[in-house]
């Protein structure tokens, strides 16, 4: 099946030391792809830039449905031009089955982004990687997404997916066009994120079962950040460029209905991400 978008665009302690390993098995992330789809001609006209809000959760952790809720006003806010990734690391997103909270929804991409932002707190969040050292709390997030130039669009991504129900595999497909000038090198990151995961949550002293996880980081096709775009150079402007990656969603608990790709153009050196795109897996 496939399916075609064009950018139009606290503290709590586990027994165990160390509560940020993950059990295997390890998800490695993909060599380049062969692209073997055609993307539509860009309108630019009709391109927007949005904004990338990665929320540092965990399960018991009391203070986080503030941060969910809180997301949810944010995205009745802004609609499509915000974009979240809810990451769950950290000790309060360790699994305690004692606790009721038996599920694993860490990622070695999630453990790493905390550990470069120095997050400890949480709910915390991070707005477009700028860098800031424990991320922002729920008081802050409105006022530093406000503080993005949205303006104009600095590029588009254009996204294609490709899914195979049969076999699990899913293969993402992206275009990348500067609009504006960078002289940094840029990566693209492919993530995969799930709504609709229905475990465990703290909310206060109150224990929720049945409560309804979305956003949740569950994979990264290309690594914590991506891969570089380029590699001989710097990027032209209004030139298009392609890469793929593939995930195979077969031998997970994941349901591809609810899946999302989130693609992130990451200048690391200026520390800012130039455009995010989001395109369902099905």
């Amino acid at each position: 099946m496939k399916k075609i978008f064009v950018f139009i665009t606290v503290l709590a302690a586990t027994f165990f030391a160390g509560c940020d390993r993950i059990e295997g098995p390890y998800l490695v992330p993909s060599e380049n792809e062969q692209l073997t789809v055609t993307f539509p001609d860009l309108d630019v006209s009709s391109v927007y830039r949005k904004v990338l809000i990665e929320e540092f959760t965990g399960h018991h952790c009391s203070n986080c449905p503030g941060g969910h809720q809180k997301l949810e006003e944010l995205h009745e806010r802004f609609g499509d031009t915000l974009v979240a990734v809810g990451i769950h690391a950290g000790a309060l997103a360790a699994p305690n089955a004692a606790e009721g909270y038996p599920y694993d929804f860490r990622t070695e991409v999630g453990n790493e982004l905390k550990q470069e932002f120095a997050i400890d707190g949480i709910p915390a969040a991070i707005i477009n990687r700028y860098p800031e050292p424990g991320g922002w709390g729920i008081a802050r997030w409105l006022s530093k997404i406000n503080a993005v130039d949205r303006s104009k669009p600095l590029a588009a991504i254009q996204l294609i997916n490709e899914y195979n129900a049969q076999t699990g595999m899913l293969k993402a497909n992206a275009q990348v066009t500067l609009l504006e000038p960078c002289s940094n090198q840029l990566r693209l990151a492919f993530y995969l994120i799930e709504d609709g995961i229905v475990k465990p949550q703290l909310n206060g002293t109150e224990y929720i079962e049945n409560y309804v996880h979305n956003h949740v980081l569950r994979a990264s096709l290309n690594g914590t950040y991506g891969t570089l775009l380029n590699t001989n150079g710097y990027l032209e402007t209004g030139k298009g460029y392609t890469l793929a990656h593939k995930i195979n969603l077969s031998g997970h608990d994941w349901n591809p209905a609810n899946c999302t790709v989130v693609a992130i153009l990451y200048d690391r050196t200026a520390g800012d991400v130039l455009q995010v795109e989001t395109m369902k897996v099905m």
